[in-house]
């Protein structure tokens, strides 16, 4: 269940940014010309966002009612919602190392606070934090404001403390990544597995278009050493309900073709559908591509590919 943009009263609702500033614990926001900032009180855009996440909880409320059990919540991960904000002055709080650690805590405060009121309900909370944009910050090339230069690059301790400290705080956690690409810092090259055990993630996604050979080796470590693993298919995915064995024979292949047993894809996780919009202003696709009918063609793929590796043998 994404927290995504909707319109709403001629207004383009926020993209997942703006849910997520609506999480930030004893920090406040508003929106300007170049995305949301850190301000000394709350604004008209804050109080806005505030409504919206009471809507999506009165949403998943109702949604929980009829059926008890687990629920996915998808957010963008810290490090994403740290590049997104600026502090009042105009500047980047990645910039800024005592705002960086307020945001960071504040988020993750708030979103245990908001799952927290979900296991109310009866329903079994999970987390999926979509952190899209851990290579520019880890390598200095996130841009300022201005766009003509880069800020300095955060030290992989920050980096891994942070999410460490955040996934600390939060119920059972997916960690979704664009990818499975080797990270390289100051001349070394850093595996996607090492880097995703130093955040003490316990679990991991990763978009199926993103998938090359030696991804899918680092997805083996990681399926061996324990972390859940999702798969996470195209938008497109749902077009063809009856497409079941094309994306079933899109895993299974170079699974195994790394050598890896068929049976153990029983424990790989589906996730469909588009991601999170995290634009701004946000680029919502065609309203004929997020209707209902697409939404159930999406979930019945999603739903048929899960039976698929279940039954493999």
């Amino acid at each position: 269940m994404p927290l995504t943009a909707d319109r709403s009263e001629g207004r383009w609702g926020a993209d997942a940014i703006g849910r997520a500033v609506g999480l930030l614990t004893e920090l406040h926001v508003d929106r300007t010309s170049y995305g949301w900032r850190l301000t000394a009180s709350a604004g008209k855009d804050e109080r806005l966002e505030d409504s919206a996440l009471i809507e999506a909880f009165d949403a998943i409320a109702e949604y929980g009612a009829s059926r008890p059990g687990q629920i996915q919540i998808s957010l963008p991960g810290p490090w994403t919602l740290v590049t997104a904000l600026s502090l009042s002055s105009g500047a980047r709080v990645l910039g800024d190392y005592g705002a960086r650690r307020d945001v960071v805590q504040a988020y993750a405060y708030g979103i245990a606070a908001f799952t927290d009121r979900i296991a109310g309900l009866g329903m079994q909370p999970t987390v999926r934090l979509v952190e899209s944009r851990l290579n520019p910050v880890l390598t200095g090339t996130w841009p300022t404001v201005s766009g003509w230069a880069s800020l300095p690059a955060i030290s992989e301790t920050q980096v891994w403390a942070a999410l460490e400290s955040t996934l600390r705080h939060l119920p059972p956690t997916v960690l979704a990544l664009p990818n499975l690409d080797p990270l390289h810092l100051q001349g070394k090259e850093i595996p996607a597995a090492e880097a995703v055990r130093r955040t003490g993630a316990r679990s991991v996604s990763v978009p199926l278009d993103s998938l090359r050979p030696h991804s899918w080796e680092q997805l083996a470590i990681l399926a061996e050493a324990g972390p859940g693993t999702w798969i996470h298919l195209p938008s497109s995915a749902g077009g063809r309900p009856d497409a079941v064995n094309h994306w079933c024979e899109r895993i299974r292949t170079p699974w195994s073709r790394i050598g890896m047993g068929v049976a153990s894809l029983r424990e790989f996780g589906i996730i469909a559908g588009p991601e999170l919009p995290m634009t701004y202003p946000p680029l919502l696709e065609d309203q004929q591509g997020i209707g209902p009918e697409t939404n159930r063609g999406t979930m019945t793929i999603a739903a048929g590919l899960r039976r698929a590796l279940e039954e493999i043998e």
